[in-house]
């Protein structure tokens, strides 16, 4: 089978996540960052970063994996999901169509 991509967005819990953050939320996003570079060591995360509009956060995620249902289950293990400080408003399959070499 070959490799699909998928476009995730996730949204914090909160509006003011981003400029007013609490001890456990830093430790569960730095958690939340470990685990997407694990991804990247893994080749399941094509790319992955926040949005810089403080009022509206929300992180992009683009995943390389072989279903849809691998790439919910690898967005659902994220641990700012799970911890439920952040939830997934979108995930849905994308092509590719230009990539910069």
């Amino acid at each position: 089978m070959s490799k699909q991509y998928f476009f995730v967005v996730i949204k914090p819990y909160r509006q003011d996540f981003i400029s007013n953050p609490k001890k456990e939320e830093d430790e569960i996003m730095a958690d939340h960052f470990h685990y997407l570079k694990s991804l990247v060591k893994q080749n399941k995360l094509f790319l992955a970063g926040p949005t810089l509009i403080p009022e509206d956060p929300y992180g992009i995620i683009i995943l390389e994996t072989e279903s849809e249902e691998e790439a919910k289950n690898l967005i659902e293990n994220d641990p700012s999901v799970k911890a439920g400080i952040q939830k997934i408003i979108d995930l849905r399959p994308i092509r590719l169509s230009l990539i910069r070499k």
